[in-house]
């Protein structure tokens, strides 16, 4: 009898690191995601730049860089919307398997330091209202 709950605590030892090592392989995928992510919306600003500064250097045709650009951010739209589906379905089993109901997912813009600019700036045109009024 002894033996039978030695060899039920080594499995679930066993059980426990795996489980961790499940965990930690999942928290490690969905920093690499928010890594594509943040590339993602990084490219949507530089190769609109670039075809810019392209199109004003050569005096090519600007129908042509108007299509490449367009096509450009379609094929990055399509990129963010293929990561943040494989992030979010990743969770999603993370979540069943942890026994966790709802998810909830990490946000690149953190609404409170969102709101909080808003109100500095909200209160720093007020105060400019009270100056042009007197």
């Amino acid at each position: 009898m002894r033996e039978d709950m030695k060899e039920d605590m080594n499995e679930d030892k066993k059980f426990q690191e795996m489980y961790e090592k499940l965990m930690d392989y999942e928290s490690s995928l969905h920093e690499i995601n928010q890594k594509r992510i943040k590339i993602g919306l990084r490219c949507i600003y530089i190769i609109p730049l670039i075809f810019l500064v392209l199109l004003f250097i050569t005096d090519s045709s600007k129908i042509i860089f108007l299509v490449l650009w367009i096509a450009s951010l379609f094929g990055i739209a399509i990129y963010l919307i293929g990561v943040e589906y494989v992030d979010y379905k990743l969770q999603e089993k993370m979540n069943e398997i942890g026994g966790k109901n709802d998810i909830e997912p990490e946000s690149l813009i953190k609404i409170e330091q969102v709101s909080q600019k808003v109100a500095g700036v909200v209160g720093k045109i007020e105060e400019t209202k009270e100056e042009v009024k007197l």
